[in-house]
């Protein structure tokens, strides 16, 4: 399946929501999104750009969830820039 970015965005913003105090890294974690498109669009598969808007292909939105469980994971240990180079 394939998303357009903004509503990865949202569907993600919206995970990271169900974690409490997370209200204020909803903008970093938009940042590095649109960094991370930056830096691998055209050179990543998972981004598709058709007819003027870009897409991510992702398998299940179970893609979402682990997106916004995964950087938890990366806050809690420290590691924004890993969670980035892994995404």
């Amino acid at each position: 399946m394939k998303l357009k970015i903004e509503e990865v965005i949202e569907n993600v913003k919206d995970e990271l929501l169900c974690y409490e105090g997370m209200e204020d890294k909803l903008d970093e974690w938009e940042a590095g999104f649109h960094a991370w498109i930056k830096r691998r669009n055209g050179k990543d598969k998972c981004l598709v750009e058709e007819k003027g808007q870009l897409y991510l292909k992702i398998s299940d939105e179970g893609e979402i969830m682990e997106m916004a469980d995964s950087y938890m994971d990366a806050i809690e240990a420290g590691d924004i820039k890993k969670y980035w180079y892994d995404f």
